[in-house]
C-alpha cells in the first residue's frame, strides 16, 4: 500500500511540475510575441521628448519597455514627472484596458527603462502586480 501511495504521489508531483513549467513557458512565449509585435514599429516617437526603442522579456517574466528621452536639457526631471503620472494612473489603466489583461492575470512585472541621448540610464522603474491589482 505504501508503494502505491508513493508511486501515486510521485506521478502527481511530476505531472504538477510539468504542467506549471508548461504554463510558464506558454506565458513567456506569449509575452515574447507581444514584444516582437511592439518592436515591429520601433523606434517610434511617442511625443516631442520620448522615443520608444524596444520591448523585451527578461528574467522571471518581466516585460521591459525601453525609451530614450530627447530634446531636453533636464531629462531626469522629465522622466521623474512621467513616472509619477504613470504610477498614479496605473490601476485605472489596468482595469480599463483589455490588452493589459495578460499582465494582470499572470502577475507579470513591468519594467520601464529610460535612457538619455547618450545611452545613460536615467531611471528604471518596476511596476509590480501589487501596484496594479
Amino acid at each position: 500500500m505504501r508503494k502505491i501511495i508513493f508511486i501515486f504521489s510521485f506521478v502527481f508531483l511530476s505531472w504538477s511540475f510539468i504542467q506549471c513549467h508548461s504554463n510558464e513557458k506558454a506565458l513567456t512565449k506569449k509575452l515574447e510575441e507581444m514584444a516582437v509585435n511592439l518592436n515591429a514599429s520601433a523606434p517610434v516617437m511617442l511625443d516631442r521628448n520620448t522615443r520608444f526603442e524596444e520591448a523585451s522579456v527578461i528574467r522571471g517574466n518581466t516585460f521591459r519597455y525601453r525609451y530614450t528621452v530627447l530634446n531636453t536639457s533636464n531629462p531626469d526631471s522629465l522622466v521623474e514627472n512621467g513616472l509619477q503620472s504613470l504610477k498614479e494612473n496605473i490601476g485605472k489603466e489596468f482595469s480599463s484596458n483589455p490588452d493589459l489583461r495578460i499582465f494582470k492575470e499572470n502577475n507579470v512585472t513591468i519594467e520601464y527603462v529610460y535612457n538619455d541621448e547618450n545611452g545613460r540610464t536615467i531611471r528604471s522603474a518596476q511596476i509590480t502586480p501589487n501596484d496594479y491589482q
